[in-house]
């Protein structure tokens, strides 16, 4: 009897994954223990570091092997990581913990999405893969939020490190989870009839990279603009509430905010990309997010801040549909290995950014760092809608 892909483990495993209440205190955690704003960018580059080195030979060995054991694994490293940081007091065992971490993401990128479309594949179901992956994302925005909420409460009871014992306890309760999905890889499959080198999987993956419009054109996007103002920027916003000068709380309020419409996005995600049809206006989307962001950064204050959650949503929306049609693109290639290529980029990106953070925070304020990069993102959106034509005649 043919065992059927059963989505509620994943949402399970998406929710828990995340539902961690250290998220919105490490940064704090740092903080106490005396690290500088620029200690903690060095932190997060090196994060990112380890990512970009662990990418591509992750999601080559997720395509080759077996991706449920890749999650299992992932899942242990990042509990790893918060168990060192249960006995950390300097900047390098911080960044041992990061190193853990860093493996973890890399282990997990790719690999779920590859995971998902093959067992909707095996069913006939790749249309449902957009709406399954957004409704897992949500989960994982809820399991953000409910750690967020939790994590502030928390920290006017525990100390920050037990509260990172919670989170290690619910990452082990998580593996039981992942041990329940069903395995379905056709690359893998594949390497059971043909022969294929190692370096023939990157191979096939870079050349439909650089060859397809709609996967360049989308990685394009993905990387210089909407991870800039989205994936990079959450690790600092403990520091908007600081320069705010409000307490705690507000913290888990700035979280929620940017979780609960990012959950919110990532529900109608599918819904918005059926009115969607053309490329360029992905581009639109992503550029009425970018002026939000501005508007947000100029104003600059808590009573506005239901602007920075619409911000999350739309940017959110565009990157969702812009992955989905990179997934259907993808044919015989590696899946793991093409979104590990992508997710390289990404880290790399969030090297340079962080360093460009640092070196900005110690010229100016934090508000007029956040304004330079909302403008720095509207012009990318503007040069990339004007430089590629095909953007405006390939259909989403």
């Amino acid at each position: 009897m043919r065992q059927n892909f059963k989505e509620k483990y994943y949402y399970i495993y998406k929710l828990l994954s995340d539902c961690l209440p250290i998220y919105p205190l490490y940064i704090i955690l740092f903080r106490e223990q005396g690290l500088s704003i620029t200690e903690i960018s060095l932190l997060l580059s090196f994060w990112s570091l380890v990512e970009l080195l662990s990418e591509v030979p992750s999601g080559i060995i997720a395509d080759r092997w077996n991706r449920k054991y890749m999650l299992f694994i992932a899942v242990i490293l990042k509990a790893v990581c918060f168990t060192i940081w249960v006995f950390s007091n300097t900047f390098w065992l911080f960044a041992l913990g990061f190193l853990f971490w860093g493996i973890s993401g890399a282990f997990s990128s790719g690999t779920e999405e590859g995971l998902i479309y093959d067992n909707l594949k095996s069913e006939n179901r790749e249309n449902d893969f957009g709406k399954i992956y957004g409704k897992g994302r949500f989960f994982s925005s809820i399991g953000i939020i409910i750690g967020v909420i939790s994590g502030g409460l928390l920290a006017h009871f525990i100390n920050i490190n037990t509260i990172s014992i919670i989170s290690i306890v619910v990452l082990t309760i998580n593996l039981f989870f992942i041990t329940m999905l069903k395995e379905k890889n056709y690359y893998s499959e594949r390497l059971e009839k043909e022969s294929i080198h190692y370096f023939k999987t990157l191979f096939e993956a870079i050349s439909i990279c650089s060859k397809n419009i709609k996967i360049f054109l989308g990685m394009i996007l993905l990387v210089l603009v909407i991870s800039v103002v989205v994936a990079y920027t959450d690790e600092f916003d403990p520091l908007i509430i600081d320069d705010f000068g409000l307490g705690y709380i507000w913290v888990s309020i700035i979280f929620l905010v940017r979780f609960g419409f990012i959950a919110l996005g990532e529900r109608f995600a599918a819904v918005i990309e059926q009115k969607i049809k053309t490329n360029h206006k992905v581009f639109i989307l992503a550029g009425i997010a970018c002026i939000l962001f501005l508007l947000f950064s100029v104003l600059w204050n808590q009573y506005i801040i239901l602007i920075f959650g619409l911000f999350c949503m739309i940017m959110t929306i565009a990157e969702l549909i812009q992955i989905t049609v990179i997934q259907n693109e993808i044919d015989e290639e590696g899946r793991a290995t093409i979104m590990s290529i992508y997710n390289l980029f990404q880290n790399l990106a969030m090297i340079v950014f962080c360093t460009i953070y640092a070196a900005l925070s110690n010229a100016f304020s934090l508000r007029i760092c956040y304004i330079l990069i909302s403008l720095y993102c509207m012009f990318g959106v503007v040069v990339l809608f004007l430089i590629l034509p095909d953007s405006r005649k390939n259909n989403v």
